[in-house]
């Protein structure tokens, strides 16, 4: 009789059914060795899907997938969901975690909407889920306002605005909101100027730099 890795190693991803009748034993049986050996389970296709935690070759944001079956580093979808939002740079909106995932949102997130570490707040008429802990929820929204005024910008606007930063370093922020006015006639504010900068980290570069 195959062991449990000789049958994953030629078939990479199994349910539990599948492999009960290649071992000629129960599912109970498969289940407690399970157990043993540890596994993770997909989080789409009704959790039906299992593979050995050596196998998943997890991208930078913790998801495997193969022909469609999805894993995650997390487990399950709650905690993989819930690790996103805590490690997020500016919180996370529905469709960015769905992109995340590989899922619809609305296919999911409906039930999620009261999660431990958790809570959404509305952007631009959009829920975005943060961190709940004051300091990771500071750090994140401060940046997603950011990333909401940087879409107030236009790419040839955002051009304007860095070689005005370049040809004038010893300027404010307002006095830049006065010169692009003038000179490229670009109405931009010294708030959104300030906030594009930051998230660029291009402020780091000037610490004399005044808003």
């Amino acid at each position: 009789m195959p062991t449990l890795k000789e049958i994953f190693k030629e078939s990479r991803v199994l349910t539990l059914d599948q492999v009960s009748k290649i071992r000629k034993c129960s599912i109970r049986t498969v289940q407690r060795q399970f157990a043993e050996l540890a596994v993770f389970r997909s989080y789409n296709k009704n959790s039906r899907y299992y593979t050995l935690t050596g196998t998943p070759k997890f991208n930078t944001d913790g998801i495997w997938g193969y022909r469609g079956i999805l894993f995650s580093k997390s487990g399950d979808l709650k905690k993989t969901v819930q690790r996103l939002i805590a490690d997020s740079e500016y919180g996370l909106s529905g469709n960015e975690i769905g992109d995340i995932v590989g899922l619809q949102p609305r296919s999911f997130m409906q039930h999620f909407r009261e999660m431990d570490g958790v809570f959404r707040e509305k952007y631009g008429g959009v829920y975005v889920y943060f961190s709940n802990d004051p300091t990771v929820y500071v750090r994140q929204s401060r940046k997603r306002s950011q990333i909401c005024e940087m879409q107030k910008i236009s790419d040839a606007v955002a051009v304007k605005l860095l070689v005005a930063y370049i040809k004038y370093p010893q300027l404010s922020a307002e006095e830049l909101s006065v010169t692009l006015a003038r000179e490229n006639r670009c109405h931009i504010s010294a708030a959104i100027i300030v906030n594009f900068l930051l998230f660029h980290d291009l402020l780091k570069k000037t610490p004399d730099f005044r808003p």
